[in-house]
Parts: structure tokens; sequence; C-alpha cells
């Protein structure tokens, strides 16, 4: 079976560079292993000379943390090189080597460990680079594929450890994959990627460092998931590598005295179980639900700097986990924070100055990095409303369009955003491969702008034309049957001050048109629940803006799943392939389990599908990047279905003076992607290669 072997740049080269007076290199980059693939198939002299793992300058040369090394001077913990891997991951630094030393703390509002897990990408096998244009190697060294990509190896490295101490192989995935997720009475499930062709992918494990992956179709996006999100723990809740010598106690299989998955499932996740090995930088020793997690330096990460020396360099992480924004802003200002991006990108940027102010009192950083969304603050009217009347009318093309023109970006872009961003009408990401080549960027232009003026009359003919109408002189416009119209906005996050802002304006806007408007508070809980029954209105306080590319997380451009812009027409695409496909019909669609409707046959829906469905399968570049295109080109023609205010606004990050290795935007590739979870900002840029100066 031909082959195409995945090689990655060196290191060594970005020294040799910086030894010569060049800059830094533009992120931190992997010096591949001598061989990025079994040596029977790829000899060592094939791969370029210098890929190899920095060593020792001289004898006695200490490349670890001094209390590390002074435990291995004890006898209390093995030898530097029995602890990583003879290939490990490599980072060159932002700016310099750094020192060993030092506690990060945090005061986090994501009391469930959220925004700590994104922190933490090295459980990804596969790292997005430069904000998503292109990936490299992360827990595994290397893959490769066939042709068709219908069949990977992944190749995981060999001496990689445990937190514990015990050998991290090939099993941590097969016992995730066949006793928790084929097992029956386990409730994790195959995540989509891992299924092509409607089939479930055949994985099997030839030996302690491979992963073999074979697809009915060709999976050309398998890459591309493996670097989503930080596979220790997504927030969908998926992982990919459990440690099997762990978590077998708590097993039936394995333990007879077990008879339910209960503890299991307590066990399993880090965030909450300090005892469960890791593959972090950092490994939880303390947890305090809902108050407090402490972390230390994990001595068996398996990565290093460029001169060979064990990362990461910080020794502890302290997370205090604090009620809202505002807290945490003043615990940051305080300077008791030392390196701040979640939650510090949520801050509204009316906060800037006051970060700004911090600068000389204590010596605060900040710096301003892309968020790379489509929307900013945005609405969308529920596609698939309880409602048949509003169902009828938010699926009327010219009142979405109404609404978008009785929006002020202007106001919006000036008071919210200071100026900053791109007025939209509301698209995917701008930085999104879709719009890299001239058709993609001509694609863009037209979306953007598509209902994009502030312009009443428009927006009120279009009303008119749309059949809502004041249909009893109250000065109020009301349903096309002349029942009565409220628009309620649905804001899971109204607390949020830029969500507050902007909504405010949208509402005066569609006000002044004479809608009637309700904003309406939830909590993320209910808000779940209202998109699994479709019960919210028109659903705000959000933005859209993950990539690098559409078909990665496809969820805002197409229908694929329960929460977003249809949820019943999206729950209905989830069971296509299961052996829920074609039961309930008998049942009214909210009584299904789950809740799920056939899309009307002239629906967007199953344009969307049918476009998307080819694209996933698709192994030609090109011609997948233009079934991508396609599927912006139905939004443009018969949207907006989600309307957007100001895209690609800058987020607040910040760190004292005293840290270093923190990158600048130009070395961020696209000059930063802080919105999408999927690109596992900050992890994705590395904080284990920063460091405390001293």
């Amino acid at each position: 079976m031909k082959r195409k072997w995945i090689f990655f740049l060196v290191a060594v080269l970005a020294l040799a560079l910086t030894a010569c007076g060049a800059p830094a290199a533009e992120a931190p980059a992997e010096a591949p292993a001598a061989a990025e693939a079994p040596a029977a198939e790829a000899p060592a002299a094939e791969a370029p000379a210098a890929a190899e793992a920095p060593a020792a300058e001289a004898a006695g040369d200490v490349h670890e943390a001094p209390a590390l090394h002074e435990m291995v001077m004890a006898g209390t913990l093995p030898p530097l090189e029995e602890r990583i891997p003879a290939e490990p991951l490599v980072l060159e630094p932002y700016s310099e080597i750094g020192q060993y030393g030092g506690t990060w703390h945090r005061f986090d509002t994501s009391k469930d460990g959220g925004h700590l897990s994104m922190a933490m990408y090295s459980y990804s096998p596969v790292h997005w680079v430069h904000d998503g244009l292109d990936k490299r190697p992360g827990l595994a060294k290397g893959w490769d594929f066939n042709d068709d990509k219908t069949e990977y190896n992944l190749y995981l490295r060999e001496g990689t450890r445990w937190s514990d101490g015990e050998p991290f192989t090939s099993a941590d995935f097969m016992f995730w994959w066949e006793d928790m997720v084929l097992n029956p009475d386990h409730s994790d499930v195959p995540p989509d990627y891992l299924i092509s062709g409607g089939e479930v992918a055949t994985i099997t494990a030839p030996d302690d460092y491979t992963i073999n992956f074979k697809f009915a179709a060709s999976s050309p996006l398998f890459l591309d998931r493996l670097a989503m999100w930080p596979n220790g723990v997504t927030p969908a809740g998926e992982r990919l590598f459990v440690p099997k010598h762990y978590m077998e106690q708590f097993h039936p299989k394995y333990n007879s005295d077990v008879t339910t998955y209960e503890e299991f499932d307590k066990s399993v996740d880090w965030r909450s179980n300090p005892e469960i090995p890791v593959m972090l930088p950092w490994m939880p020793v303390s947890y305090e639900p809902g108050t407090r997690m402490v972390l230390e330096r994990n001595p068996y990460y398996y990565a290093v700097d460029s001169a060979g020396n064990q990362l990461p360099y910080i020794d502890r992480v302290d997370v205090t986990f604090v009620e809202n924004n505002e807290a945490a802003k003043l615990r940051v200002l305080a300077g008791d924070q030392e390196i701040c991006f979640r939650p510090c990108v949520y801050q509204a940027l009316s906060e800037l100055s006051v970060f700004r102010d911090a600068e000389a009192t204590i010596g605060l950083k900040t710096d301003l990095f892309d968020s790379g969304g489509g929307t900013g603050v945005m609405v969308y009217p529920n596609w698939t409303h309880q409602d048949p009347q509003k169902r009828e009318l938010y699926r009327n093309q010219d009142f979405r369009k109404a609404l978008s023109h009785a929006i002020d970006r202007d106001k919006v872009q000036k008071i919210v955003y200071f100026g900053t961003g791109e007025q939209t009408t509301g698209t995917m990401s701008p930085k999104g491969i879709e719009f890299s080549d001239d058709v993609g960027k001509d694609l863009y232009a037209q979306w953007r702008d598509l209902a994009i003026e502030f312009d009443m009359d428009k927006a009120n003919a279009l009303l008119d034309a749309a059949g809502a109408v004041d249909a009893n002189g109250d000065g109020i416009r009301d349903l096309p049957s002349g029942d009565e119209l409220t628009l309620r906005i649905d804001c899971a996050d109204i607390a949020n001050r830029t969500n507050s802002a902007v909504t405010e304006i949208i509402q005066e806007g569609w006000e002044a048109v004479g809608l009637k408007v309700q904003v309406n508070a939830v909590d993320s809980a209910q808000m779940g629940i209202m998109q699994d029954n479709s019960e919210y209105d028109i659903r705000g306080c959000w933005g859209v803006g993950d990539g690098p590319n559409f078909l990665v997380f496809p969820n805002w451009v197409v229908w694929v799943d329960n929460d977003r812009t249809a949820p019943l027409y999206g729950a209905w695409y989830k069971v296509i392939g299961t052996d829920k496909e074609g039961t309930e019909l008998d049942k009214d669609p909210l009584e299904r389990n789950p809740p799920r409707e056939e899309p009307d046959a002239d629906d967007p829906a199953w344009k969307l599908w049918e476009l998307y469905d080819a694209a996933r399968v698709e192994p030609d570049d090109a011609k997948r990047l233009a079934l991508s295109q396609d599927i912006a080109r139905v939004h443009i023609e018969q949207g907006p279905f989600f309307i957007g205010t100001v895209a690609n606004t800058p987020t607040i990050i910040s760190y004292l003076d005293t840290v270093g290795n923190v990158p600048t935007r130009d070395q961020l590739g696209q000059g930063g992607f802080t919105g999408p979870w999927i690109m596992s900002y900050f992890g994705a840029i590395y904080p284990e290669q920063m460091y405390y100066k001293q």
C-alpha cells in the first residue's frame, strides 16, 4: 500500500538560525523523531540527520527541575532519561530557554475545570499550530495514511509514561475504545469522526506504540479532528486515552466486585479526581469541589525545550474558583494571577483601560489577540420553533433580513468594540480556510455583506413583505395571522457586559421598527433543555467562530445536532445510521427520544446535509474545499440563518512582566484565534514553556 509519510521541521534548524542572529521561530516547533515511522518502512537514514531530541551538552548537565533532580540523587525518582520518551515532544521557546520555579495562580470562573482543561493540550495526539494554519505531532510522534484516506496509523512515542510512572501505550487507547466506547453497558459512544460511510471504524493496536484505524469510506478530516479540543476531556466529554492500569479497578470486566459504572465515571475525569494518572504538564494533587484545585509538575511529562530541559518550567498551578468575571478581573488587577488568558478573554473591551492602568502599578502587561469570531455577539431565530406561526415567520427570509437591517452595527462597533473588528451580517470565522482563495474571499464578502446595512426603511419594508404588520393599530407589529408577536431573546450569559451591551442595541433597533422584544435570562443548564426541546425563541448572547475550517465542527453551518439553529432537524440527522433511525415515527416529534423531526422536502437542511455528507468523505482537498464553499453559498442564497454584529474582535490577555515566553501577536500565525474552543487556546500556545524570570 502506498503511504504518504508526514515529516516535520526540526528544532535544530531553528536553533542554528537563532545562533546566527535570526529572529525566534514563529511558534514552538517540534524537532521530530529520527524516524516518524517504523524503521522497516522508513529507515532512520532517510530522515533529516538533525531530527533527534537534544542531547546534554556535557556529562553532568542537569535538564530537570531542581526538586526532581534532588529526588533522582536521593534514589526516590528514576533519572530523566527513564522518565521521558526517547523521542520527546520538543518545544522551541517563543523567546528564550526558561528557568524552573514558581506557582501559577489562577482565578477561574469555570468551576467544572473547563477553562483549565483548555490550557492542557497534551492529551491530543495532533496539535494545531499557527492558529490552525498547520498541524504538528503532539502526544503522537507522527502518522501516515493511504491515498484514499481510509486507513491511518498513529505512532506513539516509545517510553512515554503516565504521571505515576507507568508506561503509556496503545493499550490505553484500546481500553477506552473497547471497554468504554464499544461496551454497550457504558455511556461512551463512538465520536462522529470515528464513523465514516455509515460504519464505525475498525481500530486495532498491532503493537504497543501503533494504533491502526480503518474506515469504510474516506475520512479526510480525521487528523483535523484529532487536533480539536484537549483530548484529555473535551467539552463534549470525549476522551481518547484512559490509564488502563488505574481504571481497571473500577471496571466490572476487570473487577468482579464492581457491578455498575457509577464509581468508574466519577474516577475517570482528572478535573475532579486528583488520584487518576494523567499526561498533563501538571498533575492534580488536590481538589475541593467548586472551590480549589492544586496541580504540581508532572515528573514524567513527555515534552522538553530545545535545549533538552524537561517541561514545564513552572512548578505548580493553584486554581481558585470564583463566581464571575468581575471577581476574576479584580484578582488579576491585584497582581494575584501571573498569566491570564481564559477567563481574561471574556473581559469586555471596556475593561482594557483598567488593565492598562495596572501596567504601571503592578507590572501587568496586556495584549490583544484576535478572537477569530465570525459574528461577535449574535442572535438566531429557532428554525424548528414549537409555535407553527413563529416557525413560518422565522423561516421567511425577508423577516430575517429585516432583523439584520434593523441592527445598528456602527453603534455596536463604536460603543462595545471601540471601533475594532469588522461589521458583518454573520459568517463563520474570517480566518477559515474556506475563505483563503479568491473564490473564498468573494464568498466571504457576499456572506458578510448579505444584510449588513443599518436601514430602517428597508427593514420596515421587509417586515411588511413578510406579513409582520400592525394588525390592530397599537403600534406593535403582529404575526401574519393578526395574533400578538413577541420576540424573546433567550440569553444564557446576559451578565457578560459585552453580551448585555450588544443585546441592548439589538433590542433598541428591533423595537424601533415596531417589534415587541423581551430579553430572557436563563442559566446554561436550562438553555440546554430549551435547545433539546426546541423551546427557545431567538437565541442570543453567543458568537460564531469555530475553525480553522467549517467541517471540523459544522454545527453552525450544517444542522447536524440539536444544539444550534434547527434543534429538531439536527436531532433527526444525528440518529441517521443508528438503531433509532426510522423509529417512533407514530409519535409527535416532541415526544420522541430524542425530540426530532424530519425536515420538509424543500428545506435547506437537505442541501446542507448533502454537501456535508459529500465533503466529509472527499479525499481530494480541492474538491472538499469547493464543497465547503457550496455550504457557504446556501447561507448566502437562503440566509441569514444566524445574524451577527461585529466579527473578529480583539480579546484581552494579560500577564505580569516577570513572565517569559508569552507569544506576541506576530508569533501566533493569524494574530490569535482565542474564540473557538476547538483551537484549545491557550494550550495550543504551550503554557508549559512559559516561565518566571528571576
